[in-house]
């Protein structure tokens, strides 16, 4: 898990990354996240990170309610400068961090502040992941973004499963350092320790969590996908 310090740089040079590469045209273009464009993707942006950096500070200064994000309506530019500022105001709330209460209320329910950091460390990754794959740019994701996204699926991917198969199923997605593995257990999917009945293997960790979290599929020539996980996002369609 991230240490506050270790969450803020890696979300100052995440979304600091996709503020770069945002053009100042061509944002119809299409990103990996289904029917969003360039510009689509912006406008998640900023609300996104206008709603952590308001649930960050209503934490630290002990307000009661979920933070709460505004998504800009304008066209470009003034989508731009609208993200701008709520990753400023993120990472200024994030240099703050070990002031922080003991849990976040994000719209999804009250976390752990902790976790929190992982949370949206994952979502700054992920989300200039996809930015970059839009223009062009084929990075791998960095070493703490993938710590942060490996601890965050481990916590939530179950309970985001919409089909369960036979019990005894353990699904295994295994990269150089990423190894997520989930079960069925009592009917329902729970991260377990089991050996894998179906198995994602990837020559990346990258490749990995972009196959887990459905920006690539089974076609990716960094992984290996045995038959029996070829169903994975039947089973998990989200996040």
């Amino acid at each position: 898990m991230l240490t506050d310090v270790q969450a803020r740089e890696a979300v100052a040079r995440c979304w600091g990354a996709v503020l770069e590469a945002l053009p100042d045209a061509g944002w119809d273009r299409p990103t990996r996240c289904a029917g969003w464009s360039l510009l689509d993707l912006a406008r998640h942006g900023a609300w996104g990170t206008s709603m952590e950096a308001d649930a960050l500070r209503r934490s630290r200064l002990g307000e009661a309610g979920s933070g709460e994000g505004s998504e800009p309506a304008g066209d470009g530019p003034e989508v731009l400068a609208a993200l701008r500022s709520s990753v400023a105001a993120l990472v200024a709330e994030l240099d703050r961090a070990a002031e922080l209460g003991a849990t976040v209320e994000i719209p999804f329910g009250a976390i752990p502040a902790p976790f929190a950091l992982q949370v949206f460390t994952m979502e700054a990754g992920v989300h200039a992941d996809d930015a970059l794959t839009a223009v062009g740019r084929d990075e791998p994701l960095g070493a703490d973004v993938v710590t942060a996204t490996s601890v965050v699926l481990a916590a939530v991917l179950p309970a985001l499963a919409v089909e369960v198969p036979a019990a005894g199923t353990v699904v295994g997605l295994t990269g150089p350092t990423v190894d997520l593995r989930f079960g069925v257990v009592d009917g329902v999917w729970q991260a377990v320790d089991g050996t894998p009945t179906a198995s994602v293997r990837g020559s990346s960790d990258t490749a990995v969590l972009r196959f887990t979290l459905g920006r690539t599929g089974a076609d990716d020539p960094a992984l290996t996908v045995d038959e029996g996980a070829r169903a994975f996002k039947a089973w998990f369609p989200g996040p």
